[in-house]
């Protein structure tokens, strides 16, 4: 079964979207192959609730939501599931995108890039992205310094080079910030808060 998807350009449209009151034409592409699937959203905004109506052929699907700054997600999990089908628990592949988490640098991963300073070396951290970060540090073992290179994506990657001198705890605390910062550069706009 093709399993369609909202790209993260329809995601950001849909975030401004739901602040009007109008009539908007969308596209669904499947994940695996080019097929497209069009859709049209009706959007009425009201002063405390929004209401939706989803025309999928000759199908309409209607929806209401409180006004919040999460809406949109809300939304795109509803047309998605009404493409697709419900959603399984069996089935992680994917969360809902109102519960998508994006940039969460856990205790794990400050462990990890903590001993990675120490000892040097490479580590992909997966911060909920499509794509891991990319971490390489060269530790110098003549001064206490490393040199780090941190990257995310493939076609068009973001990076971030730099030479950092001190104590292995002040050395940290600068790449945690680094990363801190591209992966909030990396997060999606349609789920930035």
């Amino acid at each position: 079964m093709k399993k369609y998807k909202l790209d993260n350009r329809t995601l950001t449209l849909l975030k401004a979207q739901v602040c009007l009151t109008e009539t908007f034409n969308h596209h669904l592409r499947a994940e695996t192959q080019r097929d497209v699937m069009a859709f049209r959203l009706q959007v009425e905004r009201r002063k405390v609730d929004t209401h939706f109506t989803v025309e999928l052929g000759s199908e309409r699907h209607t929806l209401t939501l409180t006004n919040s700054k999460k809406m949109h997600l809300k939304l795109a999990d509803f047309i998605e599931e009404i493409v697709n089908g419900p959603t399984t628990s069996v089935d992680p592949s994917s969360p809902p995108h109102a519960d998508r988490r994006y940039g969460l640098f856990q205790t794990e991963h400050k462990q990890q890039v903590f001993e990675l300073i120490r000892t040097g070396g490479a580590l992909s951290l997966d911060m909920g992205f499509e794509l891991p970060i990319n971490l390489a540090i060269h530790r110098n073992k003549t001064r206490a310094g490393i040199t780090t290179i941190m990257s995310i994506g493939v076609k068009k990657p973001r990076t971030k080079c730099f030479t950092v001198c001190g104590s292995d705890v002040d050395i940290y605390s600068m790449v945690a910030e680094s990363i801190t910062h591209l992966a909030t550069v990396a997060t999606p706009a349609a789920h930035a808060a």
